[in-house]
């Protein structure tokens, strides 16, 4: 596995190694020009002062140069020269020359040309060559100029070891410059990234045990420091997932424990004394074994409820008699717990929804609210429907819930203390009834409108986001 600092490492090499390779050629390229600027402004200094040597007398085109005033163009010397008549006839020639010919190649004397060549003896050499008019030095008054063409030449050994030399430096100062860089860059990069290195050994540390720890904070780079408070937010919320999930399995086991251990004892009773068994045992052992069930479905519902498989299937519903009747049906255990219990719905509201979820949220709603009402409270239900948005808002008198029960009611199996009495009730209601208003696009609330007045709010201001897939078994 190839690591972040590898990448940088190699990154950074390549990077650098391009910038040294690309800065090399152009001082190269650049001292190349300036020293062969230099060079061929030598070179033409030279064939300037020829053509200063050069007169046309009776008719002849002769250099007056001696080897004291050019001793660079005697035998053996560095600079070479040769002159043509206009029609290409050889004139003159320097000594150094010997048998050698240079090639008869000009432009204008205003722009003369330059350019490289090999003599025969195998010697590099720079020539400049154009065309120039000799000064006419004659007694004829007649006599006609005639044109000249001229080539100089100057071994360029000199000037090609002086470039050998650079390329030789600049390639030696970029490799060492590259080895230098590969060398510091890793150890840079190791201490610069070393707090990232530390992050990850202290996640390493943390297990389900430790998820209370927290990282670090302070001191650390501008781009860690976002990372370390997500990875803090995380840990907050995988702790309390956890934390939920050990409350849901103590719960559940709280549940179970106690149907379980009826069965148990009728079943042990029975063993024991066949002949003393209860008339009423196997309805209570039924009665057990559909409470079982009925905790085991809710599970399963709330299970697929978080992977987002309740299935829905909308049509018109009229909410006046679907409040109507679910408040109907539970008046009486109202009336028996002395609970001053209304609705108002409005006689034309209807709605798209699906019937059966709807059903199940109220009646959770409001079967809650009637259970867990103080003796003599009131409980009131409100709702109101306009197009397909539409709110059914509970409230009810509470004497032992504040405001930092509010989170908890829809968890799993979560009730009051006072509240856990052998009534039926699961503690799943809520938390189905959240399950469904999701599936259904809906929003369940819990508030206090007032001081012990608890209100729970079903509500669905739009319909978007609200399709969901896949068979599910409907409570």
């Amino acid at each position: 596995m190839i690591t972040i600092r590898q990448q940088l490492t190699r990154k950074l090499l390549i990077t650098v190694g391009l910038l040294i390779a690309v800065s090399g050629v152009a001082v190269y390229a650049c001292t190349r020009a300036a020293l062969r600027a230099q060079f061929d402004s030598a070179l033409h200094t030279k064939a300037q002062a020829l053509t200063t040597l050069t007169e046309q007398k009776r008719g002849k085109v002769k250099i007056d140069f001696s080897d004291k005033q050019m001793p660079s163009f005697e035998r053996g010397g560095a600079d070479f020269f040769e002159v043509w008549l206009a029609n290409g006839t050889p004139v003159e020639r320097s000594p150094s020359l010997g048998e050698a010919h240079l090639p008869l190649h000009y432009r204008s004397q205003a722009s003369p040309a330059f350019w490289n060549l090999t003599l025969s003896n195998g010697m590099i050499v720079r020539a400049i060559g154009f065309e120039f008019r000799p000064t006419v030095d004659d007694p004829k008054p007649e006599a006609m100029a005639t044109d000249a063409i001229l080539v100089v030449a100057s071994n360029r050994r000199n000037l090609d070891r002086t470039l050998f030399t650079l390329a030789l430096v600049l390639t030696g100062g970029g490799l060492l410059s590259l080895a230098a860089t590969g060398l510091v860059v890793p150890r840079v990069l190791r201490r610069e990234l070393s707090p990232l290195q530390h992050l990850a050994e202290h996640a390493a540390r943390i297990d389900a045990a430790s998820l209370s720890a927290r990282f670090p904070s302070g001191d650390l780079p501008g781009e860690l420091a976002p990372i370390t408070v997500r990875l803090n937010e995380l840990l907050a919320r995988l702790e309390d997932s956890f934390e939920r999930e050990r409350r849901f399995s103590s719960d559940v086991a709280h549940e179970f424990r106690t149907p379980i251990a009826e069965l148990r004892s009728l079943a042990e009773l029975a063993i024991k004394l066949p002949d003393a068994r209860l008339p009423n045992a196997d309805h209570e052992i039924l009665a057990i074994a559909l409470h079982l069930e009925s905790i085991l479905t809710r599970l399963q519902t709330l299970a697929r409820g978080e992977r987002n498989q309740v299935s829905t299937e909308r049509e018109r519903v009229a909410l006046s008699p679907l409040v109507e009747d679910i408040c109907q049906k539970v008046q009486t255990k109202a009336a028996a717990r002395r609970l001053a219990f209304e609705w108002q719905v409005p006689s034309n509201g209807e709605i798209s929804s699906d019937p059966i979820l709807l059903r199940s949220i109220v009646t959770n709603l409001v079967d809650n609210a009637v259970e867990y009402t103080p003796s003599g409270g009131t409980v009131n239900l409100k709702a109101s429907a306009e197009a397909d948005q539409f709110t059914v808002q509970v409230t009810n008198s509470v004497d032992d819930i504040g405001e930092a029960d509010l989170p908890h009611l829809f968890d799993r199996f979560w009730r009051k203390d006072s509240a856990r009495t052998n009534n039926g009730h699961t503690g799943l209601g809520l938390s189905l009834s959240r399950t469904f208003a999701h599936a259904l696009g809906c929003e369940l609330t819990a508030s206090f409108i007032a001081p012990g007045r608890l209100a729970l709010t079903l509500t669905r201001k739009n319909l978007k986001g609200t399709s969901s897939t896949s068979q599910t078994a409907r409570e």
